[in-house]
């Protein structure tokens, strides 16, 4: 059985977010864990959308399986729902706009996105999913939203809910009726709250900030208090508001506010309640009025933060270079000024930031003449004097930017705020207000959970095993790269890459110790490769940096940090760790947003010089990007231009290109690699003739059909795919051009053999395939013998002809391995041949009859031999 359920005392949003998932799972029962807003209940007595509803009571808990909760996900919310949160048998699914608090129940799906209404989230995933709505249903979900938005006007709203709120009115939501709900007017035990409310209502300073509190009291039981207390916020012109209200033996506390200073969740969870920033809710127990309102001051104090703006704490006028200045000239303005990043100007306009590190990198590599718009950084954020200081706190913390440009109106630099302000600014409000900072930012999360169900049981087992053996040496041991990234994606991948801030070859021989087996070391680079007595293998380096001695090369190694070992490597997304050890073992390190990334699905690496100091990162981004359908992150496709643009793909060894490529015509979907390959001008590094006639993309396009083709037919082995797609990129070549671009790869002998003997049986077979003629057996088996199966399947994309089609076929169905003689070297021999010449023309001429049908017996073969090279 699969259920649909929401918070008691259920309100719009609740309302509309279940009717959205009912899109999502049609064989789910809608059920209200309890009551509804008074509003709730009216709206639904319209039956407007309509919407059948399950009563709780014929609902055998014991028989649900699927449990999908929307608009919360705190267990004492949904009423007797709750205890199957923690049911193994029951699979939960959660969709929430509220603060997520990392629980630790077994969740199938959970989607929890900072939103100002769980309909706003609901409608994204209905609209990606091209879910139709009546205008009925529209209007529903346009009420959840407002409701819980303040119509759109709540500190809580978000972008996406001006969106889906404009889309729902596009598809025929009723405004009208909207509009009906939202102003409905108090009723008597509401109006009397309400006076209570505002004849009580008392002004507080508190950090700077202007908090109200207000009480009231009733004997009997009032519906919708929210509502009364929206209405008093609403009436007074109130930023912030906690009411508590008595009603007959519980104190209900609900609280809003307009303003970021004040976060109403915070407060309502020391009563045991919650919600969101802006709107939240509590019911307190075996509390006097007057001691709860003594409570809630008191905490009012640690919570409420200082009301301080940006132009109180920013650095005026703001020291800058020009987008044309030199990286030299920047050098001197950084080391004159004593700073560390700088806003780059195009005119009075921030339009970039550099850093020291990028400077001193960028001389080092002998680039003091470029100019700063090449390797600037593009992508960041700015602020305005007016905005409030702590809306800067996550592009510091999270975002890693070091420097906020502070602009006007017209978007003129007017100032900066650096990292160092904006701690002297935390730091200032711990001391007056008394308590530790108490940001999230930074707050460990655990995998462990997610690796356990992802990986393989064995792997996992070892993965504890390994920690036990880091902390037992108190070592901080990590698992790293790929891995990581490929487990928040739910992709398999058990290649296991561990690092090990200490000594990795050290720790990888107590590894060995411990679980038996072997393992190699290279000592230069910290690494080692330890293999298991089942022959499963895990890679173990010792936390290092790197730098290049100039674009190109192989990079020098020195002992570091986790930090800076993760930092050395390509992307983002490539740049996360799992702590095995420690007290928050298992829990995710991401220093550098790859998580965010991943989620955004882009490709940005970590710094302006990171392509230039490893080009073969051109190769790999276009790889990640196709290989998971990512898209490149402008900045680092930039940064991709600037690379090639100052050609130092010609620096990277003909080894390592031809490596690159390699692995991109080895992806799942090769076409799309060469394609953007051919984007950014990739090929020319290879031969600028490479590629430059529109017919090689049109014959290498029709190589997919061709390749399935060949999966259905018994070829002598299995095609490696890549090599066909690599003739094809050699194919139109002039001999010269070919010979060339063979070097510049440094190409194995055997493998350019092959390639060209490729080419020239290809080229061939198709002037014969020209004339009008038919082949005979011959010609069919001579021209598929003499070429390697990945060229059998170029040359049937090449020629894109039937008849070459139906050769190929006859081929492997009759002539393939059956034109062999069965006569050796040595029956030749002792039949009186002299070793020479004379051999190779005899097979042939064995082959022949073997292809005709004259020869089908070894006997046969000894009468032929003897008929035409024995006889005097």
């Amino acid at each position: 059985m699969q259920v649909i359920t929401t918070h008691l005392n259920a309100d719009f949003d609740c309302l509309a977010s279940m009717m959205a998932a009912k899109k999502l799972y049609p064989q789910a029962h809608l059920v209200l864990p309890g009551s509804a807003e008074r509003l709730v209940d009216d709206f639904l007595k319209e039956e407007s959308p309509h919407l059948k509803f399950t009563r709780i009571k014929d609902i055998p808990l014991d028989q649900v399986r699927l449990l999908v909760v929307v608009d919360t996900h705190a267990p004492e919310r949904i009423g007797v729902f709750g205890p199957l949160l923690d049911d193994s048998q029951v699979e939960v699914h959660i969709y929430d706009h509220h603060p997520d608090p990392q629980l630790e129940l077994k969740v199938g799906r959970k989607i929890i996105k900072k939103r100002g209404a769980t309909s706003t989230l609901l409608h994204e995933i209905l609209l990606e999913k091209n879910v139709s709505l009546t205008p009925e249903e529209c209007t529903l979900m346009v009420l959840g939203i407002y409701q819980d938005t303040h119509s759109l006007v709540a500190v809580s709203t978000t972008p996406e809910d001006l969106t889906a709120a404009g889309d729902l009115i596009k598809r025929g939501a009723d405004l009208n009726r909207v509009s009906s709900y939202m102003r409905q007017k108090l009723n008597p035990e509401q109006l009397d709250i309400f006076n209570g409310m505002v004849s009580s209502l008392e002004s507080h300073l508190i950090n700077g900030v202007e908090v109200s509190l207000t009480t009231a009291s009733s004997d009997h039981f009032v519906r919708d208090l929210a509502y009364v207390v929206q209405n008093v916020m609403d009436l007074e012109n109130l930023s912030a508001v906690f009411a508590l209200i008595r009603l007959d033996k519980r104190i209900y506390l609900i609280a809003r506010s307009s303003i970021p200073e004040v976060n109403v969740a915070e407060l309502a969870q020391v009563f045991g309640g919650g919600g969101h920033e802006s709107a939240a809710s509590a019911t307190i127990k075996d509390l006097p009025l007057v001691q709860a309102r003594e409570k809630l001051l008191g905490n009012l104090i640690s919570l409420v933060q200082p009301l301080s703006r940006i132009r109180d704490i920013m650095h005026a006028p703001a020291i800058a270079v020009e987008v044309s200045d030199s990286i030299q000239s920047v050098e001197k303005k950084l080391t004159l000024y004593n700073l560390n990043t700088l806003p780059v100007l195009s005119g009075e306009q921030p339009v970039g930031l550099i850093t020291r590190q990028i400077v001193e990198k960028a001389i080092h590599h002998a680039m003091e003449k470029d100019c700063v718009e090449d390797l600037m950084i593009s992508r960041f954020a700015v602020t305005t004097p007016e905005a409030y200081f702590k809306s800067i706190v996550p592009l510091v913390i999270e975002e890693k930017q070091k420097l906020i440009p502070v602009v006007d109106s017209e978007n003129r630099l007017i100032g900066v705020v650096s990292r160092g302000d904006l701690l002297r600014a935390l730091h200032n409000d711990m001391a007056s207000s008394k308590i530790p900072f108490q940001g999230k930012v930074g707050d460990p999360k655990s995998l462990k959970s997610l690796v356990k169900e992802r990986l393989d049981k064995n792997v996992f087992k070892l993965l504890e095993r390994i920690a036990q053996v880091g902390d037992r040496l108190n070592l901080s041991v990590y698992a790293v790269g790929g891995f990581v990234r490929d487990l928040l994606l739910n992709i398999p991948n058990q290649d296991v890459d561990i690092v090990v801030e200490g000594e990795g070859i050290s720790f990888a021989s107590h590894l060995t110790e411990e679980f038996g087996g072997r393992m190699k070391s290279h000592e230069k680079f910290g690494t080692s490769v330890v293999i298991f007595p089942d022959g499963y293998r895990i890679d173990v380096a010792t936390a290092r940096m790197e730098y290049y001695q100039h674009p190109g090369a192989l990079p020098t190694v020195e002992k570091s940090s986790v930090k800076s070992d993760l930092f050395r490597r390509d992307f983002t997304i490539n740049c996360m760790a799992v702590k095995l050890t420690g007290a928050n073992a298992f829990c995710l390190i991401d220093f550098f947003n790859g998580e965010r990334d991943l989620k955004n699905r882009e490709i940005h690496v970590l710094h302006s010089l990171s392509f230039i100091e490893d080009p073969c990162r051109l190769f790999r981004a276009i790889r990640f990007e196709q290989r998971f359908g990512f898209a490149m992150g402008k900045q680092a496709e930039s940064f991709m231009r600037t690379t090639i643009k100052k050609r130092l793909v010609d620096s990277l060894s003909g080894t390592r290109l031809f490596n690159e490529i390699k692995l991109l015509l080895k992806e799942k979907r090769p076409m799309d690699c060469i394609h953007r390959m051919r984007e950014f001008d990739l090929f020319q590094f290879v031969s600028p003739e490479m590629l430059q006639d529109p017919e090689d993309m049109e014959t290498l396009a029709r190589l997919e059909p061709v390749i399935s083709w060949a999966g259905m037919t018994t070829l002598p082995r299995e095609p490696e795919i890549w090599r066909v797609y690599f003739i094809g990129l050699f194919h139109s070549l002039e001999e010269e051009a070919f010979l060339k671009a063979a070097d510049r790869l440094q190409l194995p002998t055997r493998m350019k053999s092959l390639l060209e003997a490729d080419r020239t049986a290809c080229r061939e077979s198709l002037e014969r395939l020209k004339s009008q003629k038919e082949w005979g057996p011959k010609e069919i088996y001579h021209t598929f013998a003499s070429l390697s199966v990945e060229a059998v399947i170029f040359l049937i994309a090449k020629s894109s002809s039937d008849r070459l089609n139906q050769y190929a076929n006859v081929y492997f169905t009759q002539y393939q391995g059956k034109a062999e003689p069965s006569l050796t070297g040595d029956d030749l021999v002792e039949m009186g041949l002299e070793p020479g010449p004379v051999f190779q023309s005899v097979f042939n001429a064995l082959r022949d009859a073997r292809v005709m049908g004259r020869v089908n017996t070894r006997e046969e073969e000894v009468a032929l031999v003897e008929e035409q090279f024995l006889k005097t």
